[in-house]
């Protein structure tokens, strides 16, 4: 990433840091590459009296570029950032939460399941965002085209960026054990990603590489029309809309163009904390009841 692009970032982090400390809503800020959000502690009141509060610092000065970029992320690509909050909350009130990043409104693209094909072609020549700088080859999908479950997950790793296929590594081996136990075969279900090539070192991916990429995911998932979509992954979630920072995602219901969508733990994470496989069974369960299986 060159020295401009780092410090874009850091100017847009700092600005949405300011609007979560005076309690605006805006974009999720560990989704350009901080910490979890922590929980909130609650710390007990001393006898002392309260001192007057400091007044609101003003907000960091954006560039025009970083401007648009948080237009962009929030949805609002054709006009000007919303102002931000001129003060902190009312005394006593609880901060609006964190929203995940907006994505794009009206209905789901439609077409033949032929036009996967064509969709994976344009994948594989896409320009659109830095990440094709560093494949090998991009990662469009494996499955059916008829399946009733699709999953998603965050990005490419290694083996999968050799191989340009999703979930072929030691998470993949690990899935289609998870599939099989739903009494589902590896071919009878979808797969594909929210970014179709490998985030370098394996990161997360930025917002606007995801953005760059959501086109094409909603047009999967729109061909596809799964009964019900399991998101792998806490960034798949708040792609899908369905997690929202500092709050329980894993195992509860939410909806994606009327889609039922089903968060639960990336394969990845169950190897390094086995114990929660049974939690994440659990949320295959749920899947395997609203489907009929």
């Amino acid at each position: 990433m060159s020295d401009e692009r780092n410090v874009l970032w850091q100017q847009l982090r700092a600005h949405l840091e300011w609007e979560r400390g005076h309690g605006h809503s805006g974009i999720a800020v560990q989704s350009l590459g901080a910490s979890r959000v922590a929980p909130a502690v609650r710390v007990q009141e001393s006898a002392e009296p309260r001192r007057p509060a400091p007044p609101p610092s003003p907000p960091p000065t954006l560039p025009d570029e970083a401007l648009r970029l948080l237009a962009k992320l929030r949805g609002d690509v054709g006009g000007a950032p919303p102002e931000p909050h001129p003060g902190g909350p009312a005394e006593g009130a609880a901060a609006a939460p964190l929203p995940a990043p907006a994505l794009p409104v009206g209905p789901l693209p439609r077409g033949d399941k032929a036009r996967l094909t064509v969709l994976a072609e344009e994948v594989r020549s896409c320009r659109r965002c830095r990440l094709h700088e560093g494949r090998t080859q991009t990662v469009f999908a494996r499955g059916s085209a008829e399946a009733q479950v699709l999953f998603v997950g965050e990005g490419p790793g290694h083996h999968e960026d050799q191989t340009g296929e999703p979930f072929v590594g030691a998470s993949g081996q690990l899935l289609d054990k998870m599939v099989a136990a739903m009494g589902l075969s590896r071919d009878a279900i979808y797969v594909c990603n929210v970014v179709k090539c490998r985030p370098p070192d394996n990161r997360l991916p930025l917002p606007d590489e995801t953005a760059e990429c959501l086109p094409y995911l909603r047009e999967q998932i729109g061909i596809v029309a799964p009964r019900v979509i399991v998101a792998l992954g806490r960034c798949a979630a708040e792609t899908l809309g369905c997690a929202l920072p500092g709050r329980s995602w894993r195992g509860l219901w939410g909806s994606y163009e009327g889609i039922p969508v089903m968060p639960t733990y990336h394969p990845s994470y169950l190897l390094r904390t086995p114990e929660m496989k049974r939690p994440v069974w659990e949320d295959l369960q749920k899947v395997m009841q609203r489907i009929g299986g």
